[in-house]
């Protein structure tokens, strides 16, 4: 069985890349305003480097988003562009707030290969979302995301739309109201625990977030916006770097005995000993 799940794992079968760490927004539950330590955009060559490593491998989904809002990345439309030309088949997946999703980006991300685009809203009422996504206007982003679901009604693309409110003791008591608004309007309503990340007056984990099943950890690849890959969505800060695309190549970097043992550890019910998970499991993120 150890054998087979190796095999089957020689390349991830999905992508998350921070192309970008700048957002609009100033989160409570989110790490952005935090990080510091490396490039607030990822270098076309970089990226272009990463896309090129996927020909051929036939992975799933890539996803340009991490830790920011990809919407603000510079190089996104080429990115698009690039990712239909080199890796066709592979879904693109994106993770967007909507303040930047004017009527130009709604044009964007119906004429690429978008698969999935997935809307981060965290509250029904405008107290309550603005409370949690400072910074933003909900106003605004309840326009943006509504105008771009009636764009691609009328549109014959086939795009699976989320819409998620990542769960706290603010926002609970509106989550059957939310559910009710946005059930019709989008294909799934995902409500999410807070996973302790937290932002500058940062949340707790919430509902036992912290302990939320490590889903992708085995078969995606985070990679941050100098090139560092790290286990999981949740090392913001780089804790435990299992190497870096910019110096070797990423399918070198999966394959290496501290990522399969990561890996092997997870498929088998075991916190790996690395620092992420430590810290995960104390909700020290």
């Amino acid at each position: 069985m150890l054998e087979m799940m190796n095999k089957m794992s020689d390349f991830p079968s999905g992508i998350l890349v921070e192309t970008t760490i700048r957002c609009p927004a100033d989160c409570v539950i989110c790490p952005n305003k935090k990080i510091d330590n490396r490039p607030r955009d990822m270098s076309w060559t970089l990226f272009q480097k990463i896309v090129d490593a996927c020909r051929g491998k036939q992975v799933k989904e890539f996803c340009p988003f991490i830790h920011g809002e990809p919407l603000a990345w510079e190089y996104l439309e080429r990115g698009l562009e690039y990712l239909s030309r080199t890796i066709p088949d592979t879904g693109v997946v994106i993770y967007t707030n909507g303040y930047l999703l004017d009527s130009s980006a709604t044009s964007l991300l119906l004429r690429d290969n978008i698969s999935e685009v997935h809307f981060s809203i965290d509250g029904l009422s405008k107290r309550v979302y603005e409370q949690h996504r400072r910074g933003l206007v909900y106003e605004r982003v309840l326009t943006n995301v509504t105008g771009f679901l009636a764009e691609l009604r009328e549109s014959k693309r086939r795009i699976r739309t989320h819409v998620a409110l990542t769960l706290t003791p603010q926002n609970e008591d509106e989550v059957d109201a939310f559910r009710l608004f946005w059930e019709g309007l989008v294909d799934t309503v995902d409500i999410i625990p807070c996973d302790g990340r937290g932002g500058e007056d940062r949340l707790p984990a919430f509902a036992d977030g912290s302990r939320l099943p490590c889903f992708q950890a085995t078969s995606h690849a985070y990679i941050l916006s100098d090139g560092s890959i790290v286990p999981c969505c949740k090392d913001w800060a780089g804790y435990s770097i299992m190497g870096n695309v910019a110096k070797q190549s990423l399918e070198s970097i999966w394959n290496s005995a501290a990522y399969q043992h990561f890996r092997n550890d997870i498929n088998r019910g075991i916190t790996p000993d690395i620092e992420v998970c430590r810290r995960c499991l104390t909700d020290r993120l």
